[in-house]
């Protein structure tokens, strides 16, 4: 198992990952928004007006790419929010999802030490999160979709 920097040729497996957990981990109109997200990061460009500088990593595993994950710092904050985190739908509950994060956490504390760890999430996915101490500070019902609400945490 490997985890290394997103690039352009990773584009298709991302793709396939998002739809694997759309309409269930994700709202269909989310497709199009993660889209955007990579093509920001295959051109160098930030996805959000919000960020300061946005990193993108691809979980793979005998050259099949099994997840991706990131996070961006806030421009102007002490905050570093998790970013578009998902393991293809088959390969769920094997610890994939645990590695991403530990990989993210561990990055972000070797060169962010000072900065929040914040993320949005929805009901079903946030008792991962709690796992590894990360606390809802706000719910949003209903937020990306009719059965999708947002969930607030921070660690």
């Amino acid at each position: 198992m490997n985890i290394r920097k997103y690039q352009k040729k990773d584009h298709a497996a991302c793709m396939e990952i998002i739809k694997s957990n759309t309409p269930d981990f994700f709202a269909i109109e989310e497709i199009a928004l993660f889209k955007e997200w990579l093509i920001a990061q295959e051109n160098g460009l930030l996805a959000y007006t919000v960020s300061e500088k946005e990193y993108y990593f691809i979980l793979e595993n005998n050259n099949d790419i099994l997840g991706c994950a990131g996070y961006l710092l806030v421009e102007n904050s002490n905050e570093i929010y998790l970013s578009w985190g998902m393991v293809k739908r088959q390969f769920q509950k094997l610890g994939y999802g645990k590695k991403l994060l530990e990989y993210r956490i561990k990055s972000i504390s070797q060169n962010f030490p000072d900065k929040k760890i914040c993320l949005a999430t929805t009901q079903d996915i946030a008792p991962f999160f709690e796992k590894y101490g990360f606390k809802v500070i706000n719910i949003k019902p209903k937020f990306y979709s009719e059965s999708l609400d947002r969930y607030e945490m921070e660690k």
